[in-house]
This record gives structure tokens, sequence and C-alpha cells, in this order.
């Protein structure tokens, strides 16, 4: 009994010196300002029948037609698309949070602009407007673009990451606004994302690469979605995500503060 005691008390304290040790643990605030905006490409083409072929940033292409009715993704959103009119198209996407897409070409078929308006939980609100330059032949939106700015506009709360320790060497990764939860070792194993905010079929594995970097791969039903590295500034106050989308050459950075 003893000896179970003292085994109890081993675990508790390594459990212990782990969290006040790994530089992961804390709460980190997502700071725009920090954070370099992506280059973009996107691509639209005509399918026939009034259908388009969407592939946004993520390299994930949506076949739809542009009639306003939503249908389901494989990721587990619903999407609709319809024309307005010459120059403006609208798109609408709900994956717990909704966003509002306008597209708008310019006069001279040379510029795109998406105009796309995110609303749901208090600190998920926000507005970014992206401009592209043309990177291929057609008429309207049609063709493939690629970014030339992004403006982010908020009036909510910065979004904020808790990550905790998970069991005695895991970590707990929590974003509240999104409700979002993954726990996991870094054992090579899959973890399923368990927050009420996660869709069914996302899950991930991690590994550690020194004291202050991890590496995180995302899967959506058994397929690859994005690789991320985490990494921890010296002084700890730091921390960097960088996303890469399996089906796309675009390269997404976050910086996030400690609080």
């Amino acid at each position: 009994m003893r000896r179970y005691g003292l085994l109890l008390t081993g675990i508790f304290m390594c459990t212990s010196m782990f969290a006040a040790t790994d530089p992961f643990i804390g709460t980190w605030v997502y700071n725009p300002q920090k954070s370099p905006k992506p280059t973009i490409k996107y691509a639209i083409r005509d399918l026939g029948g009034d259908r388009y072929a969407l592939t946004g940033s993520t390299g994930t292409t949506v076949e739809i037609k542009a009639d306003g009715i939503a249908i389901h993704t494989p990721a587990g959103a619903t999407v609709s698309f319809r024309k307005l009119d010459d120059h403006d198209w609208k798109m609408v996407r709900n994956d717990g949070q909704k966003m509002v897409r306008t597209y708008n070409i310019s006069p001279d078929d040379k510029t795109l602009t998406l105009d796309d308006v995110y609303s749901g939980d208090p600190g998920d609100n926000y507005e970014t407007i992206t401009k592209y330059a043309r990177l291929s032949q057609g008429n309207g939106i049609l063709g493939e673009w690629q970014s030339t700015s992004m403006e982010v506009k908020s009036n909510d709360e910065p979004t904020r990451l808790i990550v905790a320790p998970f069991e005695t060497d895991g970590l707990r990764f929590s974003e509240p606004v999104h409700k979002h939860l993954s726990e996991m070792k870094f054992d090579g194993k899959m973890y399923a994302d368990s927050g009420p905010g996660d869709a069914k079929g996302h899950a991930a594995s991690g590994k550690r690469i020194g004291d202050r970097v991890l590496e995180i791969d995302s899967q959506v039903n058994g397929k690859l979605d994005v690789r991320e590295q985490y990494k921890v500034s010296d002084d700890g106050q730091t921390l960097t995500i960088i996303s890469r989308p399996a089906n796309s050459t675009a390269v997404f950075t976050m910086v996030w503060d400690k609080q």
C-alpha cells in the first residue's frame, strides 16, 4: 500500500515538474499585427451547366451549382454559391462559424476582391478583405488568382489558445472561441479532436522536436489535412505556429503572445 502511495506521489511530482518547465503551457493571445499575411492562390473553373469548381487556399476543391442552395462538403461544412450580377457573386459557408463571402471583379477583369465576413460566438466575429491579381486568362471571376494584399478587421477580443498538461507527458490545446479541444501524447498516435465545435473525423498526432518545437499533423477522415510547426521563442513569450495545408503551396503563420 505504501509503495502504491509512493508511486502516485512520484507520478504527481513528475507531472508537476513537467507542467512547470514545459514552455508551451500557458495562455497565448493571437497577434494579427505580428502575423505575416500569406500569399494565397484561388481558382474558379466553369464546369458547365451552371456548375463551378472552387479551389481555395488549402488546395481543397468544392464543386457546386450557382443556385444558392447549400451542399455538404467532405469536411462537414455547408456551402452555397450564387451569382448576383456580372461583377458580383456570393458564397455562404457554415462550419460552426458562419462566413459570408462576396466576390467582386474589377471592370478591367484584372483584380478579384474577396470580402469575407465571419460571425459566430463572441470573439469569433471579424472581416477579411483580400485582393487577388489574375494569373491566367479568363472572364469575370473565372481563372487562377494570387493574393496581393489582405486586410483584417475585428471588433472582438483576440483569439486565445490555452495549452495545459495532458496525462503525464502530453498537452491539451483548447480554443474556447472556436470550441476546439485537442488532447494528445507525443507518441505518433492519432487523437480525435473532442471539442463541441470540432467536426467528426478530425484528429491529430504530434511529436516533439527539441524542447521548444512541436510538429503536429491534422487529419480529416483519415487523410492528412495540414502539417503544423509550433515553436516557442527563447524568452518563452512568443509562440509561432506555421501551417502548411497538404494540398496547397500556401504557408500560414500565426504569432501568439503569452498572456
